[in-house]
């Protein structure tokens, strides 16, 4: 069993992408990402990343992320930010034809939007 954590916009489908590609895997995956059927009532402003999805994260083996520019900006590069930070290992998978300026500065993994590819990634790094 893996514990997964997908940073993400509800608005764009990547959640949906990711967790799909997921499920085709080998792997058994208990998500601990917020699923917007089920969000925290509250985000403390007052953190770049609250306490309750630092708390996600934490249970989280890995992160994965999408490419997408989008995460230049917003809650989820801060989250991509905070797994690195406590030393998660972190993949991007290549959902857009650009990848964030983050993603690449950080020196994440991108790879393909297929399932053997993540297999062989989370094969490395659990």
């Amino acid at each position: 069993m893996i514990n997964v954590f997908i940073p993400h916009r509800w608005n764009n489908g990547d959640y949906e992408t990711i967790s799909s590609l997921l499920d085709r895997t080998k792997y058994k995956v208990r998500d601990y990402s917020v699923p917007s059927t089920s969000p925290f009532d509250k985000i403390d402003k007052r953190y770049n990343v609250d306490p309750k999805i630092q708390k996600q994260i934490q249970y989280a083996s890995i992160v994965i992320c999408s490419n997408r520019p989008a995460n230049n900006n917003g809650m989820s590069i801060e989250e991509i930010k905070y797994a690195l930070s406590i030393n998660k290992p972190v993949v991007a998978v290549s959902i857009t034809c650009s990848t964030s300026v983050y993603i690449s500065q950080l020196g994440i993994d991108v790879i393909s939007c297929r399932k053997d590819s993540l297999e062989n990634w989370i094969c490395k790094h659990i």
